[in-house]
Formats: C-alpha cells, structure tokens, sequence
C-alpha cells in the first residue's frame, strides 16, 4: 500500500476511526474507573551521628550518610511493620500488607532517609508514611543501643533486648518533613489509561479495514480494476439519479457532473482508434446486474445526442430489458430478423426525434447462443454499421457464451463493472474469456462510483475535487445541479 492509498483510505473511514478512538478511550477510562485507587505519601528524615545534630546533613558527614544508606533496609522489616501495627491499629494492616505498601531511599549527596507509603486513602497513606519514618527512627535506636541484637531486632525477634552500648556513638532518625495531607493518587493513571484505550481503539480499527481490505476482493479503486482486467479505464460513471433508467429514457439534463461523465466516455470512446474509429461494439459484464444495459443506453443516448445516427441492439435474449426501459413494443425484434420473418426496418424503433435508434430482443428463442454467433447476425451488424454506430447489449461473459460469440462480429468490447460490486476474480476471468476467443477488449467502464465525499476520495475517482471549480464557474453547484439565478430571467 502507498502513502497515498494509506491516506485515501484514512480519509474514507475517518468516521469510524474516530469511533474507534472514542470507544477505546471510553474503554480505558472505564477499566481504569475499575482498578482500585492508590494514594502515595511521603516524609523523610535525617540521621545525625554524635551529637551535632544538624550539622551533619549540612556538612554531608560520611558517617551519617553511611548510617542512612545502611537504615534504608529496615523501613521495610518485620519489626518496623511490628511497630507500626501497634502504634496506628486504625490501619487495620497486617505486617505483611504493611511491609509491602513501604519503600524507602537514601540520598546521595545527604544524610536522608524518605519514606514513601502507598493505600487506598490519602489518611491512611499519610498516617502510615509518617507511622514507618517514626518506628524507624525508634528501632535504629534500639538497634544501635546493642549491636549484638541488631539482626535479632531487624527480625522482629521478641526476645531480643535493647542494651545501651557503652562504646555506642549517639545515631538519631530526626523527621525532617511529614506527609503531606492529601497525597497524590498514583494509581490508577486516568489519563494514561484514556490515551492508551484510545491508541488501541484506533489500532485495531486500522487493522480490521485493511484485513478486510486484504480479504474483499471486489472493485474498489481504478487501480482494482485496472489490475484485474489488464486494461483502460474508458470512463467513471458516479452515483446519480440521471443515470437512473427513467431518467436516461426523458433525457434529464440536471446532474452536470453524470453528463459530463458520459461526455467523457464518448469521447473516449470515439479515440480508442484514431486511425480507424470503432462503428461497433458490445457492452457486456462479468456477471448480471452491473448495470450494462443501463451503460449502453446511456452511451447510445450521448452518441446520438451529438449527432452520430446510433442504433442499439437488445442482444440480449435470455433477459432483455432495453425494450422495457423505453416503453416500446417488444414482441417483435432481433429474433424474428434473423430468422428472416420481418424486415429489419420493421423492426426499429426510433426514440422520439432523436437519432437513436432501437431494435429490440423480440421473442426470447429456445437457442440464443446459436442465433448470436450466426453468419446473419454478423452479417446484420456489419450491414447497419455501414449508416449506424452499431451498440449492441449483450448477456454476461461467465454465465453464457453469448457475448464471447458476438465479440468476432463487432469492432471491441466494453466491460462494465460495478465499484464496490464486482469482484476482481470474475472481472479477470472475463477477460480471459474474451482473449481465448481474441476479441478485442477497448477498456472498463466502471458504474456507480462514489462521487463525492470521503467515499469517493478513497475510491480515487475524484469527482469531488475535480468538477467543482468548473462547474462552478459553467453555473452548476458543488453537487451538479443547475444553479437559479436571481437574475436569469432578466433582460
């Protein structure tokens, strides 16, 4: 995938993207909402060697600092969390849970001790950062009251007694700063959990389009649909009410944007060969309901708009439909030429004033793909090209063998395809139906594309972009319509 792509289709699902990132961060908000609060206090203490008090921490005496580092072990012990069980009851605390809520670190360049304690309220994470600093200060005492019992009392040993040393220097934990009253809440951290839900939301969001990009196998984009059928692009034709059945029968003119579309497709058309301009071809799909018939008539319509003496052919005569898209008499028609019981002119219809003309399927035969693929059909195509751009409606390639017969009687072949709809294995496989037979294949014409919006910006066909400023400026909206103005009627 490009950078172009990728961003085409961020922009196509830009929505669901944004859904995405809600609902993620919803979701971490919630979860963290779930988890239980934690609440961090801290109060620290200095240790004085002697009796200089306060001069050591200022002076960064190395036998309180090593003191500090050494006692830094035992805010966590069983004897201070002993201590600290007795002094607070309102903790309601066992010595283990209260071992666990208790850290403590030295400082590096002082002779420091910071307690830190964690609990589900700010009281008791107060209460117990300033319980542990006291009941440490009380046991390194005792401890350095009688050496020989210092592990025993580390450990909490009940028969272990506190004996001044006679040789004991004067080691004092002095609180420095208590906790404070509301500590912060360290756990859990909403914003982090709402942002990480959201990046979440919106990866896995990522992933389920471009899986699904990576499983659909239908005809989203031009190069889709260039790289399945190995050939042009002759035209993009956009979602529009004018391209509707009963509009292309009335000739609505509203939507500038569809019109120019099959301007465009006829223009093309008429340079597929410049040296020598195609005066027939067929119109057939992969597989029915891509809107082929619709095509046809609408290029039949352009084409004899412009003046060329067009005649569009109902080939198909398993399921005809243009006889009934036109509201003409279709009981006799194409069958009933070949089979030599009405004269063509009898069978042609003329669409109005127009230079459109329309001869019809007729009776549906027991043996279509025999009538297509006769010498008289050939011979009927090859007749009426000679006063007609012959268009000829033909049946799908893979349900039947009618198109592929009527290729060898025409100049080429246009295949439509439904965006969104066809997929890409049947569209190359019809392909594939017309080399074996070595028809030649004009182009794609690609029906229904999205014309404006993010839809159409991830379908690459650029209508949104493209026509507006234009059309605009030629009197149209952004969205094809003919604009009213106040003044039209003036002068």
């Amino acid at each position: 995938m490009t950078i172009l792509e990728f961003f085409r289709t961020t922009r196509a699902n830009l929505w669901l993207l944004i859904i995405g990132i809600i609902v993620g961060a919803a979701a971490g908000f919630g979860y963290a909402s779930l988890q239980p609060k934690v609440y961090a206090a801290s109060s620290s203490g200095y240790v004085t060697v002697g009796e200089s008090g306060t001069v050591d921490v200022l002076s960064g005496s190395s036998a309180a600092k090593e003191r500090a580092r050494s006692y830094a072990a035992i805010v966590s012990s069983e004897a201070v969390a002993q201590k600290i069980k007795q002094n607070t009851p309102e903790l309601s605390l066992t010595t283990g849970q209260i071992r666990a809520s208790l850290t403590a670190t030295a400082g590096d360049n002082a002779a420091l001790i910071t307690v830190s304690a964690q609990a589900s309220s700010p009281k008791n994470a107060q209460l117990l950062a300033n319980s542990a600093l006291q009941a440490t200060a009380d046991y390194i005492k005792e401890i350095e009251q009688n050496p020989g019992n210092a592990q025993a009392l580390v450990n909490g040993d009940s028969n272990a007694t506190a004996t001044p040393s006679a040789n004991s220097n004067t080691v004092r934990v002095i609180p420095l700063n208590n906790a404070s009253v509301n500590p912060p809440l360290v756990s859990p951290n909403y914003q982090q959990n709402t942002l990480v839900g959201a990046v979440v939301g919106l990866v896995v969001v990522y992933a389920a389009i471009f899986l699904r990009r990576a499983l659909d196998q239908r005809i989203r984009t031009r190069d889709d649909a260039i790289k399945a059928t190995n050939s042009n692009i002759l035209g993009v034709l956009p979602v529009s009410d004018d391209l509707a059945e009963e509009n292309i029968v009335h000739a609505s003119n509203d939507d500038h944007i569809a019109h120019e579309s099959i301007r465009q497709l006829r223009t093309n058309l008429r340079f597929v060969n410049i040296d020598n301009p195609p005066s027939s071809f067929i119109v057939t799909s992969a597989v029915p309901g891509e809107g082929k018939s619709t095509v046809s008539l609408a290029v039949a319509r352009s084409m004899a708009s412009s003046g060329q003496p067009v005649i569009l052919i109902d080939a198909d005569l398993r399921r005809p439909t243009v006889a009934k898209k036109l509201h003409i008499n279709a009981k006799i028609g194409l069958t009933q030429v070949l089979a030599g019981q009405v004269d063509i002119a009898e069978a042609v219809h003329q669409v109005e004033d127009s230079k459109l003309f329309v001869l019809p399927a007729g009776r549906i035969p027991p043996n279509p793909s025999e009538l297509l693929g006769s010498d008289k059909m050939r011979q009927l195509i090859e007749e009426l090209s000679k006063e007609f751009l012959v268009i000829v409606d033909a049946p799908p390639l893979l349900p039947v063998t009618d198109a592929s017969l009527l290729s060898h009687a025409v100049d080429g072949v246009i295949m439509v395809g439904t965006v969104g709809k066809s997929h890409r294995e049947q569209m190359t496989e019809a392909v594939a139906v017309l080399e074996r037979v070595n028809s030649h294949l004009f182009g794609v014409v690609l029906n229904k594309a999205p014309r404006k919006g993010l839809g159409n910006s991830y379908y690459g066909f650029g209508y949104a972009n493209s026509y507006v400023g234009y059309a605009s400026y030629y009197g149209y909206s952004k969205d094809g319509k003919k604009k009213v103005s106040s003044g039209a009627h003036e002068a």
